[in-house]
C-alpha cells in the first residue's frame, strides 16, 4: 500500500496495534480516535478502514477477496488438517466456486426454516431461564449463552442432546484459531477439529440413510444444476456450522446482556414492550457486535481514496468502526432501542461475502431477548466482566450478572 497525492497534506491516519492489550481494554476508544483523523488507520496486519462509507464499499468491493489460508500462512501454517479445513471453508473462496457454495448452502436457510426455528428458539430461552427461578446472580455465559447455543444449532442440525457436552468442548477447542493463539495452540485446535470432523461424517453417513426435517438432510439434498456438495464440502459445512452458530451465538448474547446491564432503563423499556425486539436487536448489533469483521486480500490492485494497494496487500474493513460513525449514526456511542431505522449497521458484512446464516442469528436475538427481559427484572453488572483477548470473534468470557427472578 503507498500513498498517492489526492489523499492531501490534511489526514494523517493512527496507527492502531491491533494486537495490543489497549485495544483489547477499549476497541471503540481507538477506532473513535482513527475516525477522527482519517478514514484508515494503519495496523500491523494492513489498512484498517473504519469510517462507514469506505468500509460499505470495500465490503462489496470485488477486487477484494477473503484472506483465506494467508492468515494461517503469517503464523507458519502452510499444510495439516487446519490449514486444509481454512482453505475448504466459504470464506476462503472467491468468484464462481463462492457462488456455487453460496448457492447450495442457502437452500438450507430458507426463510421457511427460519420461521420454523423461532417457536424452538423461545422455547430453549424459557427453558434455560427456568432453571434460574429462585436465584438472584449467575455467570450468564454458563448459564445461558452456552447452553442456549448449543440447544439452538444441536436442534438445528439434529443432534441428540448427549452429544452437546462433546461437540462444545470441541468448539471452544477450535474457536482459537480465530483468536492471537493459533500457533501455540495448534494442536489444540486440530484435535477439536478431528472430533468435529469424525461427528459430522457420523451425521453425514446416518442423515444419507436415514433423512429427516434438520439441516444436515437440507444440505445432502442440496443442489444447484446437477451440482451437490461433496463429501469433504458437506463435513467442512457441519463443522463450521457447529462452531460458528455455537461461538458467534454465545458472544453476541453475552455481548447484549453485558450492554443492557450497563443502559437498565433500555432492559425495562424492552421488557415492557417485547414488540421492540427487532430494534433492540439491530441495535446492539450495531453497538457491540460479536463479530469485528474480516480482513480482505487484494485480488487486483487498485487505487481507493488516496491509496494505492497492490495485490496481496491486506486491507480490513471494520464494520465494528463503522456502526459508530457519528456522521451516519446520530449519537452512536450511546445504546438505544428506539433509535430510528436508518443506514443498516454492517456487522453482517455485505456484497459477495455476506453472512449466509444472517437471518437465523436475527431470529436468535429477537425470540430471546424479550423473553430473557421480561424473566430477569432488574439486570445490573454482580461483578468484574471478562472478555476474549486477541479474538475476531469477541466477547465476554466470564459475565456476572444479578437480576430477579
Amino acid at each position: 500500500m503507498t500513498k498517492t497525492d489526492s489523499l492531501g497534506s490534511s489526514q494523517s491516519a493512527h496507527f492502531v496495534d491491533i494486537y495490543s492489550e489497549a485495544y483489547d481494554n477499549d476497541v471503540h476508544a481507538a477506532h473513535r480516535a482513527a475516525r477522527e483523523a482519517a478514514w484508515y488507520a494503519t495496523t500491523p496486519m494492513g489498512v484498517m478502514a473504519v469510517r462507514y462509507a469506505e468500509v460499505n464499499s470495500l465490503l462489496k468491493d470485488r477486487r477484494l477477496g477473503e484472506l483465506g489460508g494467508q492468515a494461517l500462512i503469517g503464523v507458519g501454517i502452510t499444510d495439516g488438517p487446519l490449514w486444509d479445513w481454512w482453505n475448504l471453508m466459504l470464506f476462503s473462496k472467491d468468484g464462481e466456486e463462492h457462488l456455487r457454495l453460496r448457492r447450495l448452502i442457502a437452500k438450507a436457510f430458507t426463510p421457511r426454516k427460519i420461521e420454523q426455528m423461532r417457536t424452538v428458539i423461545k422455547e430453549i430461552a424459557n427453558g434455560l431461564i427456568d432453571k434460574l427461578d429462585g436465584q438472584e446472580r449467575c455467570e450468564f455465559v454458563t448459564a445461558f449463552a452456552a447452553p442456549f447455543a448449543v440447544a439452538v444449532i444441536g436442534h438445528l442440525l439434529g443432534i441428540k442432546e448427549s452429544d452437546y457436552d462433546q461437540f462444545y468442548q470441541a468448539s471452544s477447542d477450535l474457536a482459537l484459531a480465530f483468536t492471537g493463539q493459533i500457533g501455540e495452540q495448534r494442536e489444540r485446535i486440530e484435535g477439536g477439529l478431528a472430533v468435529l470432523n469424525a461427528y459430522a461424517d457420523e451425521l453425514i453417513a446416518e442423515r444419507r440413510q436415514h433423512p429427516t426435517d434438520d439441516l444436515v438432510s437440507d444440505l445432502i439434498a442440496a443442489e444447484e444444476a446437477g451440482d451437490r456438495l461433496s463429501g469433504a464440502e458437506l463435513q467442512m459445512l457441519i463443522t463450521i456450522l457447529i462452531f460458528g452458530g455455537l461461538d458467534t451465538t454465545q458472544c453476541q448474547f453475552a455481548c447484549a446482556i453485558a450492554t443492557f446491564a450497563e443502559y437498565p432503563s433500555q432492559w425495562e423499556l424492552l421488557a415492557a414492550k417485547p414488540e421492540l425486539a427487532p430494534g433492540a436487536t439491530e441495535e446492539i448489533l450495531r453497538y457491540e457486535p460479536a463479530g469485528a469483521g474480516a480482513p480482505r486480500r487484494v485480488i487486483t490492485e487498485f487505487d481507493f481514496e488516496g491509496l494505492h494497494f497492490n495485490e496481496d496487500d491486506v486491507i480490513f474493513p471494520s464494520s465494528m468502526a463503522a456502526n459508530r460513525d457519528p456522521t451516519v449514526f446520530d449519537d452512536p456511542d450511546t445504546f438505544d432501542i428506539t433509535r430510528p431505522r436508518g443506514a443498516t449497521q454492517l456487522t453482517f458484512g455485505g456484497g459477495f461475502h455476506y453472512c449466509v446464516g444472517a437471518a437465523l442469528a436475527r431470529a436468535e436475538l429477537e425470540e430471546a431477548l424479550p423473553v430473557l427481559a421480561q424473566r430477569l427484572v432488574g439486570l445490573a453488572p454482580a461483578g468484574p466482566v471478562e472478555w476474549r483477548k486477541l479474538a475476531t470473534i469477541r466477547g465476554p468470557e466470564v459475565l456476572p450478572v444479578s437480576f430477579r427472578s
